[in-house]
């Protein structure tokens, strides 16, 4: 992992946060859902922004999902690099890009956006400190784009 360049928070707050972020890349590299109940905050008003488009509301949404991936989506580790972030009392914010490698191995139910190929994505994590531990309660994930920026800027 990269050097992370978080402001604000104590030191253990900033600790705690970076541990959970780099909890849920490892359980996100294998879709293990169970991983995520210490993580993701059980809030029924959670809400998740997955790179297939969609939205997830509520961590039980989620795991619905990676219950469905498991065994026909195989990512290996996500590798973060350009990490950021700001940590306040009771909220956090965590960005980065990862990169990882995507391979459909379910037959025929692959969505269409799923082809095998090296991947680079953008990650914007929200934890909210829920009686004194911190939880994610709100994710946003992107595809990073290889092209020409618009204007060269």
């Amino acid at each position: 992992m990269t050097e992370a360049g978080l402001d604000g928070g104590s030191e253990a707050d900033r600790e705690t946060l970076l541990a959970l972020h780099a909890a849920y890349l490892e359980a996100n590299a294998a879709f293990d859902w169970r991983a995520l109940e210490g993580i993701w905050s059980a809030s029924d008003r959670a809400t998740f922004f997955n790179l297939n488009g969609h939205t997830y509301v509520g961590r039980d949404h989620w795991i619905r999902l990676w219950k469905f991936y498991a065994g026909k989506l195989e990512t290996g580790a996500w590798t973060p690099y350009d990490i950021g972030g700001t940590v306040g009392d009771s909220l956090a914010v965590i960005w980065c890009h990862r990169k990882t490698r995507l391979r459909w191995v379910g037959g025929d139910d692959r969505p269409s956006a799923l082809h095998d190929r090296d991947f680079v994505s953008r990650s914007t994590m929200v934890f909210h400190r829920e009686d004194g531990a911190w939880r994610a309660v709100h994710v946003h994930f992107s595809e990073a784009s290889a092209d020409d920026r618009p204007g060269g800027i």
